[in-house]
């Protein structure tokens, strides 16, 4: 890395900051001027023209090159201050700059220009790293990489220890910062059996135990199921508010970005945005522009405002949407549209309208029968991971399938193409039963697209590593390299661009792709993909989900989508299979689960935040029948506008 060499602190005492008597002032962190640039040997690197690089940043005119070294700018000439007790949210599209600064709020990185003061003291100062990270904790986006205690209470006090904080004192902090984020309960439990939820508050917990006067959340909840998100903000919305502790939080969920105070968009390493989450979700085309979206109430509005009706521009939440809608349908709601006939139709309308998927047998459907399976199944303690599950998967569905974290969706999954077997039941692919000998055969016809699936990246070339399953096919070179860049145009990347380039200088999005072009060149008739976008901007998320849709629709294949976005399977998926404790709760198509919200809410789901928005318009306003099988901004748009009578012609359904 590149950065600029350190300075002595030379402004204020050592028993000062020792004895935390730093001057308080309003602004906590300033960045003036700053810059940051990583470094890449010009040798291991190619950067196409407009391309990204190594680091996820476009080439660039003010990239260096010096001595074989190019110097990338992560970030470049930033300023920007955050105010002590502030919630602030960092957003913006992956290889941006955002995980960039937020490791120079606690110097793990130094400016390479320009100068950073974090609660009174020069980042770049000499022999400050501690007094500066006791200052400003960070947590990252898998817990998993930063537990180390084969206890709860062990893992809390690990930071403890290195500082030297004597025994008394910390069993009580110990004891305060497990209660204070809510597993005050679980101090003896080891964290291997935590929910992701629990174990990124026990990470939370194990900063706050140190006493910090921020914390820095880097994609904290990327991982999270909507349960697990929900419990991680609750206790950042609480140490905020009730102990004064300034927040930063990174996230790609726009309905986190909304429960904060003010948010800084990044793009392309410089701030391109900056204000309250009103005025920054008032302006979606800007937003669009920096490859993020907008809360889907948001959407709404700015589709009804453009119909005509008179809907402010600044709604962001369901609580503020309900009020402004139920007056709009109390006033114009015509009533020969809001009888309970009426609305029965407009949902058999948008149904149809969807081409819902019809069932049929074929060689890519699937069938799974009473499948059991248990880990560790001689031990004492052992526990079924999923029992008695059952389900079928047309040739050529989209079949979603949702869960809380540790629910058995993953195990369900690996048993569609023989990494797992049951311990009772069967899988039948194409009507044949997987198992004995043929598992090799049918494992083909099932791609298994993991979480994370650049993690599985290993050759030295995109080339050889898209090849990988088909080497030892018997194919010439000539026919495996037309298999390979198949592959790679079905995933949106260009041959000539990407096929010797080392995986290496691929950005995140990019390295996602190349995985899945993996499994393609082996032609599955089915595709499995357990949580594909997860950790990606809404523009890659969409890119990836895109590349599924396509499959399934052009290609014909039978996907099988295990996602924590209720709004992704809604808006893919023919049917939603729900997985509560490893078994099946629900399955059937979106608009029929998700109507169920609260058994949802009590399996520790969640819906789309327009399911939400019109369960309770449905409520507050009996006398209109409204429906409740919404999802969709195109749905919700429909709906309000069938019912004021300003739909063009009977079966139209408003564009986003």
């Amino acid at each position: 890395m590149f950065g600029r060499k350190k300075k002595k602190q030379t402004a204020l005492p050592q028993a000062e900051i020792e004895n935390n008597e730093l001057p308080l002032s309003n602004e906590f962190m300033t960045f003036d001027n700053v810059s940051y640039s990583y470094e890449i040997s010009v040798d291991d690197e190619e950067v196409s023209e407009g391309g990204e690089d190594a680091a996820g940043q476009k080439d660039d005119k003010n990239d260096e090159i010096k001595d074989g070294i190019r110097y990338v700018k992560a970030l470049k000439n930033v300023d920007l201050t955050v105010k002590r007790g502030e919630f602030l949210a960092v957003i913006g599209r992956n290889g941006s700059g955002k995980s960039t600064l937020a490791k120079l709020m606690n110097a793990l990185l130094i400016p390479s220009e320009g100068t950073l003061i974090v609660d009174g003291i020069d980042t770049s100062s000499e022999d400050m790293e501690w007094e500066l990270r006791s200052r400003v904790g960070m947590v990252f986006q898998n817990p998993d990489n930063q537990i180390i205690g084969a206890t709860v209470e062990e893992d809390i006090a690990f930071g403890l220890e290195n500082m030297g904080v004597p025994r008394p004192e910390m069993v009580e902090r110990v004891k305060w910062a497990a209660e204070t984020v809510g597993i005050g309960d679980r101090l003896a439990k080891e964290p291997s059996q935590m929910s992701g939820g629990q174990k990124q508050r026990l990470a939370i917990a194990g900063i706050l135990a140190m006493r910090p006067k921020c914390i820095v959340l880097d994609e904290a909840t990327a991982m999270l199921d909507p349960v697990g998100r929900r419990e991680v903000m609750k206790v950042a919305s609480m140490l905020n508010k009730e102990h004064g502790i300034t927040i930063v939080h990174i996230t790609h969920h726009m309905d986190e970005v909304a429960a904060c105070s003010r948010v800084v968009v990044i793009d392309n390493g410089m701030i391109a945005m900056s204000g309250t989450p009103k005025e920054l979700f008032s302006r979606p085309a800007e937003m669009r522009a920096c490859g993020l979206e907008v809360p889907a109430v948001t959407a709404l509005a700015f589709v009804l405002r453009e119909k005509g009706l008179e809907i402010p521009a600044d709604i962001i939440t369901v609580d503020e949407a309900l009020p402004v809608l139920a007056d709009l349908l109390r006033a114009e709601a015509l009533p020969e549209l809001s009888d309970l006939a009426s609305m029965q139709k407009r949902e058999s309308d948008r149904r149809e309208s969807k081409h819902p998927y019809v069932f049929r047998e074929g060689p890519n459907s699937v069938e799974a029968d009473g499948i059991t399976y248990s880990y560790n199944s001689d031990a004492k303690n052992a526990h079924n991971a999923i029992e008695n599950v059952s389900f079928s998967a047309g040739d050529g569905e989209f079949i979603g399938i949702i869960g809380h974290t540790g629910c058995g969706k993953s195990t369900l999954v690996q048993h569609l193409n023989g990494l797992l077997k049951p311990r009772d039941g069967s899988i039948s692919i194409g009507g044949e039963q997987m198992g004995g000998a043929n598992v090799k055969s049918m494992r083909r016809r099932v791609g298994l697209v993991f979480q994370y699936p650049e993690y599985q990246l290993f050759e030295s070339t995109v080339a050889r590593d898209v090849a990988f399953g088909i080497r030892n096919d018997g194919l010439s070179e000539e026919e495996t390299a037309k298999r390979v860049d198949e592959a790679l145009v079905q995933v949106g990347l260009d041959p000539k661009d990407v096929r010797e380039k080392s995986i290496y200088d691929l950005s995140g999005g990019q390295k996602r792709r190349v995985a899945i072009a993996g499994i393609l060149v082996m032609k599955p008739g089915i595709l499995v993909l357990d949580e594909p976008a997860a950790g990606l901007d809404p523009a890659g998320r969409d890119s990836i989900l895109e590349i599924c849709s396509e499959l399934n629709k052009k290609n014909a294949n039978t996907v099988i989508l295990v996602s924590h976005s209720m709004d992704d399977v809604a808006r893919l998926c023919d049917r939603v299979l729900v997985m509560d404790h490893g078994r099946v709760s629900m399955f059937g198509e979106p608009a029929d689960v998700f109507e169920n919200e609260q058994a949802l809410e009590d399996m520790g789901l969640t819906v789309p935040q327009l399911s939400k928005l019109f369960h309770r318009l449905n409520e507050a306003l009996p006398e209109i029948s409204i429906s409740r099988k919404i999802y969709t901004v195109e749905d919700a748009a429909g709906e309000i506008l069938a019912l004021t009578g300003r739909l063009k012609a009977e079966g139209e359904v408003a564009g986003q």
